[in-house]
């Protein structure tokens, strides 16, 4: 591996030729990124990784002449820099078409996420009381 990937390098990503392709999603409020690798048949190394980041958050003038405040989250630093080396490796995501089962399995990622936010909210909602 040459040394034009050191935040891959740093995140334990050695075979950075074998990498497919990646995502990024939000959950839980963490930056989920999962980096995807070629594989031949029958191959006992994992087909995926996936790491998850936290996001800082800070506070920031939200209308200068109300000085008014909002707190915002950003991605971290790590990951930003992990998604341009990886886009160098991949190359920018293109736009394929889309197939039923995709949208299935995304609809119910979607349904597991949503399910676990309401949890969380009733949770904090009994917690009031």
């Amino acid at each position: 591996m040459s040394n034009s990937y050191p935040t891959l390098k740093s995140m334990g990503i050695s075979s950075t030729e074998n990498i497919e392709k990646f995502t990024l999603r939000y959950e839980n409020s963490q930056d989920v990124l999962k980096v995807y690798y070629r594989r031949e048949k029958g191959s006992l190394l994992p087909k995926s990784k996936k790491f998850k980041f936290g996001r800082s958050t800070k506070t920031v003038l939200a209308d200068g002449g109300q000085q008014t405040y909002r707190q915002v989250q950003e991605p971290s630093l790590i990951v930003v820099r992990a998604l341009e080396e990886l886009e160098q490796i991949v190359g920018k995501q293109k736009e394929e078409k889309i197939t039923r089962e995709e949208l299935i399995n995304e609809l119910e990622h979607l349904e597991k996420v949503m399910q676990n936010k309401i949890s969380e909210i009733k949770h904090k909602i009994n917690a009031l009381k």
